[in-house]
């Protein structure tokens, strides 16, 4: 068996979504992992640490020797055997550290002792960190998108998860967690900026392995920065220079498509649906609600400056408003209040300046259903 995984098939392995155990300490792993790793360490981050000072002050020989005696005995016995038991659930993985150095090499020793022979990736993580910022540089130079425009609450979330299995596509909330806004939180963790590369690249790896090489991906636009996340430079260049499809939606629509998403189908929706649940059930629910309540109350102080004092302190009383109707009544209809000032005032001149600074070639212009049917007539194409 070759037991190291070469350059020339980091694009093989990666796109195989082949199982990956990452031996490096919990504090590298969190700054940016493979996709498809698991972090099952062969040192934690204090002995990491410890380590790493006694090589500093005493050498090599020294850290090496610590090394082995730190894990030894019960130690060595249970990592081994984590990493048994997650081959066992997953034969094909494959191990990897930072520089494809001893930690992995170790790793791959210590399982052979037990029988069980897997393959290292050579250069680490490092490598196939290189070899995805590269990717993505690449493919942003020599690759162009159709850019999926609208104004705040035109659907374009929702019209790239209908196209999701018809068209080559890229979901830039998706691989951040986040929907781009100030309101944008999806209530869970961002992935550090590196995983976010790693993902992007990846999956544009995987769009030049499965569409012609002339094939333009639909992309929602995005600003540069989606939540924490940042769009890489050259993506971002070529994001700005593609042509777009543009979703024109009347505002009625559009602040029905944002009361759904960001109350209806919320843990404020939730917490008035008509579905029968203990008292327990409803008061966590309620008190997820009205957490939900002060992030948008928080969000709406956050652009204070840019919507103006006034009106920030106006859609503030009307989120107070619909909040205490909630919790009084049960009923949601205030909300529609300051969704649509927040539109009018804020979000709809602010996308209409960025559209036409760029001076963006426009391919198609209409309603949702409008483009939605040019996607599927112009941009689908059949997979090999």
């Amino acid at each position: 068996m070759n037991n190291r995984i070469k350059p020339e098939s980091f694009a093989e392995l990666l796109l195989a979504n082949t199982p990956l155990i990452d031996v490096r300490a919990p504090i590298e792993f969190q700054q940016g992992s493979l996709p498809g790793a698991v972090n099952l360490p062969i040192l934690n981050d204090q002995e990491r640490a410890l380590i790493g000072t006694t090589y500093k002050q005493q050498g090599q020989e020294a850290a090496v020797k610590l090394g082995y005696e730190l894990i030894s005995g019960a130690v060595k016995e249970s990592r081994v055997q984590l990493w048994a038991e997650s081959i066992q659930a997953n034969p094909q993985t494959v191990i990897y550290c930072f520089r494809g150095g001893k930690r992995s090499q170790i790793t791959q020793q210590w399982l052979r002792e037990i029988g069980i022979e897997r393959p290292i990736i050579e250069g680490g993580y490092k490598a196939v960190r290189g070899f995805l910022i590269s990717e993505l540089e690449r493919y942003s130079q020599t690759h162009s998108f159709r850019v999926l425009t609208g104004a705040t609450g035109s659907g374009k979330t929702r019209f790239l998860q209908e196209l999701k299995n018809e068209i080559g596509l890229v979901d830039l909330e998706k691989l951040a967690h986040h929907r781009g806004s100030a309101f944008g939180s999806m209530g869970v963790p961002q992935p550090s900026q590196i995983d976010f590369e790693n993902q992007l690249s990846l999956k544009l790896i995987r769009l030049d392995r499965d569409f012609p090489k002339d094939f333009k991906p639909l992309i929602e636009d995005e600003s540069r920065l989606i939540g924490a996340c940042h769009l890489p430079g050259a993506f971002f260049e070529s994001l700005r220079s593609s042509s777009v499809i543009w979703i024109d939606e009347p505002l009625d629509k559009r602040v029905d498509n944002i009361f759904k998403d960001y109350i209806v189908d919320s843990a404020i929706g939730l917490a008035v649906a008509s579905i029968p649940r203990c008292a327990e059930e409803v008061e966590i629910l309620k008190s997820e609600a009205l957490r939900l309540f002060d992030r948008y109350k928080n969000a709406v102080k956050a652009i204070t400056r840019k919507l103006g004092g006034l009106r920030a302190q106006e859609i503030l009383v009307d989120l107070l408003a619909a909040e205490t109707q909630f919790l009084e009544s049960g009923e949601l209809f205030a909300n529609r209040i300051w969704i649509e000032k927040l539109i009018s005032w804020y979000y709809d001149p602010m996308y209409s300046g960025s559209l036409e600074k760029r001076q963006s070639h426009v391919l198609f212009k209409g309603s949702y259903e409008a483009c939605l049917g040019f996607c599927r007539d112009e941009v689908t194409v059949s997979r090999p």
